[in-house]
């Protein structure tokens, strides 16, 4: 089982409602869902509909400890964060993959990411020396992104971090990218609070990530699956 922790809009948000479409299903209530009449955006959304409509806060991990006493950690980590507001997203395409960017940037969420990592990193069962080779040699990886990686298990963190929202696997051409720049062109832009994060579980290797758990931050409210 491996478990990470996700920014996801609310449930009532219509970004949810549109990302969640787009990927073909609900990581909450488990619907497979309708998606827009897109020429090839099942075959093309493959990988990103396995992990869901999120962005990374803590990378999936496998965990040393049980699930509950996570949940458990992550909620008296929030309990002191107010929510704050989300800048509008943008509709990016980088090498070769679609997805939702901030329009500015964002230093309250980028402290909630540095809070996740640091805060729960005990739950985290280290890569094996053999894993962890195999992330060096298969990635193009700076000498920060190694230090993070040997330090903290993913490289991607801190000042390395980049919020996004993940909307197809690697594309040939721009195909995806102007199908998606129309379906969510009312949805990313509209105001929106952080108010909690979701953890979502991978029950097995290669099965798809569940979302377990709506914690909320402080004065919010959150659901449990």
């Amino acid at each position: 089982m491996r478990v990470a922790i996700y920014y996801v809009p609310d449930r009532q948000d219509t970004l949810w409602t549109a990302g969640t479409r787009w990927l073909g299903r609900d990581p909450e209530s488990g619907e497979i869902l309708e998606r827009p009449l897109v020429p090839g955006l099942t075959q093309a959304t493959r990988k990103a509909s396995r992990y869901g409509f999120h962005a990374t806060l803590k990378a999936p991990m496998p965990i040393q400890k049980p699930l509950a006493e996570m949940i458990d950690a992550v909620k008296a980590s929030l309990s002191t964060v107010a929510p704050f507001s989300l800048p509008p997203l943008w509709l990016t395409l980088e090498d070769g993959f679609v997805a939702l960017r901030l329009g500015t940037p964002c230093p309250r969420l980028a402290d909630l990411a540095d809070r996740c990592v640091q805060d729960l990193d005990g739950f985290r069962v280290p890569y094996t020396a053999a894993a962890e080779e195999q992330i060096r040699t298969s990635s193009e990886l700076t000498a920060q992104n190694l230090a993070n990686l040997e330090r903290w298990g993913y490289p991607y963190v801190f000042s390395q971090w980049v919020f996004h929202m993940t909307l197809s696997d690697r594309q040939p051409d721009d195909h995806i990218f102007r199908m998606a720049r129309d379906f969510f062109a009312e949805s990313a832009t509209r105001p929106r609070r952080v108010s909690a994060v979701g953890i979502f579980v991978e029950p097995e290797p290669q099965q798809d990530f569940i979302l377990v758990a709506r914690i909320p931050l402080a004065g919010g409210s959150g659901t449990y699956a």
